[in-house]
C-alpha cells in the first residue's frame, strides 16, 4: 500500500508542477500548454520493461489493476491560441498550422509560434531573443512604409514603387507531438516530429500569416485552476494516506516487539 500511495503523491505532485507552469505563462505570447499524460498503473507496468520510465516504478514491485492513475510524461498542447490585434505590424501571427523559424546562437533552427518580431539596428528581423528569422529577411534603411501580406510577401515604397523585399517562410511537421521544447515557446525537429516542411504561408496546409497580430498562450486560465485545485486537493489526500499507512506501520511493528 505505501508503495501505492507514494507513486500516487508523486503523480499528483507532477500534475501541479506542470498546471502551476502553465497557469505562469498564461500572458506568455506562442506559448503551448503542457499537458499531463497519466495512465493506469497496471497498463503501465505492462507497456515496458523499464518500468521506471512509467512514474519511477522499481522492478518487482506489486501493482494491480486499480492501483489509480501514473504520471505517464507529458505532450505539448500544439492547439491555436487567440489572435489579439496590437499597433506593431511586426507582429506576426500565424492563422492555422506551421511555425516561424529562428536561429540561436547555436546556430540550430527552432521553431515558434511567437510572432513578436523587431528590426535589429542592421534592419535584420528577429524575435524579441534576438534570434534572426529563418530564411533571413533584411529590411533596407531607406524602405517607406512596410506591408506583410498573409501569404508572407514583405512589401514597401523603393523609389516610389512598391517592391517585395523578402518573404516569410513556415515550417510545419507530420507529428508536432514530436518536437523537443527548449523553451515556453521554442522547439527543436526531432526524428519522432519528422524533418521540417517548408513553405509559403497559405500554401500546403501551412496557415496564413497576421500582420499586427499576436497568438496569445492557448492556456485556458479557468480550466488550469479548476485542475490544479483538484490536483492539489489530491495531493493533500494521497499525503494523508500516507501518513496513515505510516503510523499503521509503526503500530504494527510496535506489537511485534
Amino acid at each position: 500500500m505505501r508503495l501505492n500511495s507514494e507513486f500516487q503523491l508523486r503523480t499528483q505532485q507532477q500534475r501541479v508542477d506542470i498546471l502551476a507552469h502553465n497557469i505562469a505563462n498564461i500572458s506568455t505570447a506562442g506559448f503551448k500548454a503542457s499537458v499531463v499524460n497519466l495512465a493506469e498503473a497496471f497498463d503501465a507496468q505492462e507497456k515496458s520493461a523499464n518500468l521506471s520510465l512509467y512514474g519511477g516504478i522499481p522492478n518487482g514491485a506489486a501493482l494491480g489493476v486499480g492501483t489509480g492513475a501514473l504520471y505517464h510524461g507529458k505532450r505539448i498542447d500544439m492547439s491555436q491560441g487567440i489572435v489579439t490585434s496590437s499597433n506593431n505590424p511586426w507582429d506576426l501571427a500565424i492563422d492555422g498550422q506551421g511555425f516561424f523559424q529562428v536561429k540561436p546562437p547555436n546556430g540550430d533552427i527552432a521553431y515558434t509560434r511567437a510572432g513578436m518580431f523587431q528590426l535589429d539596428r542592421d534592419g535584420l528581423l528577429v524575435n524579441q531573443q534576438g534570434y534572426a528569422i529563418q530564411p533571413e529577411v533584411i529590411i533596407p534603411p531607406d524602405s517607406g512604409e512596410v506591408q506583410v501580406k498573409p501569404n508572407g510577401d514583405i512589401l514597401a515604397m523603393v523609389d516610389g514603387k512598391q517592391e517585395v523585399i523578402g518573404q516569410i517562410i513556415l515550417a510545419n511537421f507530420t507529428n508536432t507531438d514530436g518536437l523537443q521544447q527548449i523553451s515556453d515557446s521554442l522547439f527543436l525537429e526531432t526524428p519522432e516530429s519528422g524533418v521540417a516542411i517548408t513553405g509559403t504561408p497559405g500554401s500546403n496546409d501551412m496557415g496564413e500569416v497576421k500582420s499586427g497580430a499576436i497568438e496569445q498562450s492557448n492556456v485556458d486560465l479557468t480550466t488550469a485552476m479548476t485542475d490544479l485545485i483538484q490536483a492539489q486537493r489530491a495531493y493533500q489526500m494521497d499525503a494523508r494516506m500516507l501518513q496513515q499507512e505510516d503510523e499503521m506501520l509503526a503500530k504494527a511493528n510496535a506489537l511485534r516487539r
